[in-house]
């Protein structure tokens, strides 16, 4: 079987490590994976695109013509919906995008990324501070929800992917980003969030 996303949004939402948390993610379940970041010179604000293809065979193109499924971070993501295939998913950050002008032949699937992010102050290791930056791990669960993933099986792979990334001081933030997957995930699922002790 195999997945093919665009993800996209612009710089400062951490799409480039929404998609590396995804390839990772595949990767460490022994899936073959491809990861393919474009984007333009600005450090913020600027436009960024990334390809994901994962697969349980040989990849032969890292390039992404005809994605299962779109992510769209922000408005200017939507100019990529003409590529979705027939049938395919749209994942649309419903913070910042409200008017997801859809096709009829693809699902639509939004979520409020940053809303959601932002009732995770608790889980914050630095009390007070907004948290509506997690916004990309709570996308990262409505993917893994969208592509059939059972995360309370996979929730070890979640936590090996943030592991991996989040090194030294950044790992005070582990417990606020598989919180924040937690949360993307029931989304979509259509269940509440899931109330969790909260880390000391």
């Amino acid at each position: 079987m195999k997945t093919e996303v665009i993800l996209a949004g612009h710089g400062g939402q951490g799409v480039l490590e929404l998609a590396n948390w995804l390839a990772y993610f595949h990767l460490a379940r022994g899936r073959h994976v491809a990861y393919t970041p474009s984007y333009g010179p600005e450090t913020r604000g600027g436009k960024v695109k990334c390809y994901v293809v994962a697969s349980d065979e040989p990849i032969d193109s890292p390039i992404v013509e005809e994605p299962d499924l779109l992510v769209a971070m922000n408005i200017p993501s939507m100019d990529y919906l003409p590529l979705l295939k027939r049938g395919g998913r749209l994942l649309v950050n419903s913070s910042l995008v409200k008017d997801a002008r859809s096709r009829a032949d693809v699902t639509v699937t939004e979520v409020p990324a940053a809303g959601i992010a932002a009732a995770l102050g608790p889980y914050s290791p630095q009390k007070g501070r907004d948290t509506s930056i997690a916004a990309n791990s709570v996308m990262l669960g409505a993917v893994l929800a969208i592509e059939g993933e059972e995360l309370e099986r996979q929730r070890a792979t979640v936590e090996e992917v943030f592991r991996h990334f989040l090194t030294e001081r950044k790992a005070a933030y582990i417990p606020l980003n598989v919180q924040a997957v937690e949360d993307g995930y029931r989304h979509v699922r259509g269940a509440p969030p899931l109330l969790r002790a909260i880390p000391v």
